[in-house]
């Protein structure tokens, strides 16, 4: 197990801390270090640099990326498996994956045999880690949370703007973040996500807003609705199930999603009711029958919805 080590991450930020964090304190700085990803190299390649000794330095760092692609079954797969059991102590070894699937067995194979990590996305810790220093306040905090959508590598890229824009005044304000902080519209879960936090505040412009940039993503009425009920469905579960005195990370661990998500879901039930969420479930397969049975026409039937907040 010593020397090797299995990453679970969802930010390139955290996993490229955490790497150099591992070298240092395994004492391999200034040793070769290869890197290699399994979705674009052979697991040959590996295999090869694990069995053979560096030519360059008396240690050396070997990365593997995208272990989720290994199959238990495949003979090369427990050549990997045997050198874990029997690893050299000059080779450190440093797997990840940002899509581990826990109830493989090859994944519980690889926990036996090295030290597993899940490296925690927490924006709220980093934010104020990140501005040591500076003078901020939660609204800062909350705000650029927003900006990034919680996501741990925007966050790292606007949080080096502020401190370079800032730099002599260490005093950073919410028009600084508004000013040249970009705003990260992300993917259209996202979106979706958002368009149920406009739904749940009534805000009828920003929830048509909302509405017509998930248009750029090509989803159509139909495809919204889809989605929009998903997210309601997911605020009505964490509701029972808060009711049940249930922990977020109890919460996390039964729906199977992050607890940042859980924690910004909880944050909606503060303006919306079981009952209301219950309502716009209903609504939502009200306009599904009338856009299937032709009594709205047209690309924006959702509109009716949204104009009725």
């Amino acid at each position: 197990m010593k020397n090797n080590y299995l990453l679970e991450y969802t930010s390139n930020f955290l996993y490229q801390k955490k790497v150099k964090e591992l070298i240092t304190k395994n004492n391999f700085g200034n040793n070769y270090c290869s890197e290699y990803d399994l979705s674009e190299n052979s697991l040959d390649l590996v295999l090869e640099d694990l069995d053979t000794y560096s030519f360059l330095s008396e240690k050396k760092v070997i990365l593997l990326k995208g272990i989720e692609l290994l199959d238990i079954e495949n003979k090369k797969t427990r050549h990997l498996l045997n050198y874990l059991a029997n690893s050299d102590s000059s080779k450190l070894l440093i797997m990840s994956s940002m899509n581990l699937d826990n109830r493989k067995k090859i994944t519980k194979e690889l926990k036996k045999e090295t030290t597993y990590l899940k490296l925690e996305n927490n924006p709220t810790s980093m934010i104020k880690e990140e501005l040591k220093g500076y003078k901020i306040n939660e609204d800062i905090v909350e705000l650029l949370i927003n900006y990034s959508n919680g996501n741990l590598d925007a966050i790292k890229t606007e949080c080096d703007k502020l401190k370079q824009y800032k730099y002599q005044e260490k005093i950073i304000s919410t028009e600084d973040i508004k000013n040249i902080c970009y705003r990260h519209i992300g993917d259209s879960s996202e979106l979706i996500f958002e368009l149920v936090r406009q739904i749940c505040s009534k805000d009828k412009r920003g929830a048509l807003t909302t509405y017509q940039k998930l248009y750029e993503y090509n989803i159509d009425d139909l495809g919204m609705m889809g989605l929009l009920e998903s997210q309601l469905r997911l605020l009505e579960q964490i509701t029972i199930l808060m009711n049940q005195n249930k922990r977020k990370q109890e919460i996390s661990t039964i729906l199977e999603i992050h607890p940042y998500r859980v924690e910004k879901t909880q944050e909606l039930l503060q303006k919306i009711t079981k009952k209301e969420i219950d309502e716009l479930i209903f609504h939502l397969a009200e306009i599904d029958y009338k856009f299937k049975s032709g009594i709205y026409e047209g690309k924006k039937s959702l509109e009716v919805l949204l104009l009725n907040l």
